[in-house]
């Protein structure tokens, strides 16, 4: 991943909505979902390497497999969410990003509760004896 290519992709998608905007409005908003698919395109590249590395960190500290998957699971909810609610916003649609806001924290929590369940009743097993 070349930050320079990306930060300047970024740059010129939003110099290109800002002049499309006042051209055509209907397809600017198109401009910086194209400018942001092709962002995500060039990250999603270095996600394999870091997948990686996090599964050898993993079994280096005998952490369950489990564990990590549901927060990488959770990372990436709350970074689609961020993303698509950010979208949202800029094109003036404050409303349908709190809906996809409220979505993505729902869904981390879901995401959570099994884990959640496993430590109360560990909890639980500990106050007990």
């Amino acid at each position: 991943m070349n930050i320079i290519k990306i930060a300047f992709l970024g740059i010129m998608t939003a110099l290109l909505y800002a002049l499309i905007r006042h051209i055509k409005p209907e397809i600017a908003p198109l401009v910086v979902l194209g400018g942001a698919a092709v962002v995500l395109v060039s990250v999603a590249d270095n996600l394999l390497g870091v997948t990686e590395s996090v599964d050898k960190m993993m079994n280096l500290a005998g952490i369950e497999k489990e564990n990590v998957s549901m927060l990488m699971r959770a990372l990436g909810i709350c970074v689609v969410t961020q993303f698509a609610a950010d979208i949202c916003y800029d094109n003036s649609c404050s409303s349908i990003a709190a809906a996809v806001e409220l979505a993505g924290r729902v869904g981390a929590i879901a995401l959570a509760l099994p884990m959640l369940k496993s430590v109360a009743q560990l909890a639980i097993g500990l106050i007990n004896g």
